[in-house]
């Protein structure tokens, strides 16, 4: 009996894998010309500091890898020690990454127990991949770097409040200063969840943030865009489009527009079911949208494209192919061409 039900386990492990990858080919026949694929594995993409390569994921809680852009040449970076898990990389302006792990126990039946519980945020200097240099702060989901500076943001455990500080180096060794508090609804009744996600380039005056709230029983059933201004502290609301998911994502290096993951284009009811595409949003004030994917109506409603990020030249987005079981859950990573895109709109027009 044992033997039987193990048999049919493979059997629908290796049908569900051959769906996938039959999903995925036929994608690729479909794809315009300014889509390519970069990878077929791995989430959470992440330009370095020169835009020659990207760091990601290999699964959603796992280890960190690099792939040159130009030559496709992978490699492991985060193979000299031991961990329970990564959750998110992200790579400062100097080239050093700031890592977000949990904790040193990793559960199979469970990988992401630490998502929300607190991940520890920790250095890995570019020059010495064998050491991990704790921070001593801990996050709640992914953390917001500055492409200009060593400033960073993060979410505290619970999502109600967000901290910045200052990373500097001591003898070598990474540290943080300045922490302090930029914006808290610690004390507030309402159902309100907080995710940092960029800098708004240049003066790093603004950080950008998705704004989640709702009820009891679905607290992240409204999500839309919010700026955070560092210096006066004035709160700009970026999208207003109630009863959809609008989440933040990688920002132009002109700090105009930033790319958003929506599902704005889904029916009512079908909304809030992370069947996202990318947008890019214009960030004066004004919710203007253009959809750049089309990923998530096109395909059997079984797949999405997320987790956009934008190199430093804004001509070149990696993004991830998404599967539709939750937030950011995917495998493979695309590139975007927008030169080729706006050439292919232009065509089009002619």
């Amino acid at each position: 009996m044992k033997r039987a039900v193990f048999i049919v386990v493979i059997f629908i492990f290796q049908f569900v894998n051959r769906t996938n990858a039959q999903t995925i080919e036929s994608l690729i026949k479909e794809l315009p010309p300014y889509f390519s694929v970069l990878t077929t594995w791995g989430v959470r993409p992440e330009w370095d500091e020169k835009s020659e390569n990207i760091y990601f994921l290999n699964k959603l809680v796992g280890d960190v890898f690099k792939i040159n852009i130009a030559t496709r040449e992978v490699s492991q970076v985060t193979s000299g020690f031991f961990h329970g898990g990564i959750h998110r990389v992200l790579c400062l302006s100097n080239g050093d990454l700031l890592l977000a792990m949990g904790s040193n126990i990793f559960d199979g039946t469970n990988p992401e127990k630490d998502r929300h519980a607190g991940l520890g945020l920790y250095i890995l200097i570019k020059e010495n991949l064998n050491k991990p240099y704790p921070l001593n702060a801990f996050c709640d989901e992914g953390p917001a770097v500055s492409k200009n500076s060593m400033r960073i943001a993060w979410t505290l455990k619970g999502q109600r409040e967000i901290q910045a500080g200052e990373i500097f180096y001591e003898n070598g060794i990474p540290q943080l200063k300045d922490v302090h508090t930029v914006i808290s609804y610690k004390d507030s009744t309402e159902y309100v969840r907080l995710e940092t996600q960029d800098f708004r380039p240049v003066l790093d005056e603004e950080l950008i943030y998705t704004h989640y709230w709702g009820d009891a029983n679905d607290q992240y059933h409204h999500s839309q865009v919010y700026g955070f201004n560092l210096k006066t502290k004035k709160i700009t609301k970026y999208t207003d489009l109630l009863d959809s998911y609008n989440e933040a994502e990688g920002i132009f290096p002109d700090g105009k527009y930033i790319l958003i993951e929506s599902d704005r284009h889904q029916p009512i009811e079908e909304r809030n079911k992370y069947k996202l595409d990318i947008y890019k949003l214009k960030l004066d004030g004004s919710g203007e949208v253009e959809r750049l994917a089309d990923f998530s109506t096109r395909y059997f409603n079984k797949i999405k494209s997320d987790n956009p990020v934008i190199n430093k030249k804004g001509n070149m987005i990696a993004h991830q192919f998404g599967f539709q079981k939750g937030a950011g859950d995917g495998r493979g990573i695309f590139l975007f061409d927008l030169n080729a895109y706006e050439k292919f709109k232009k065509n089009k027009k002619q």
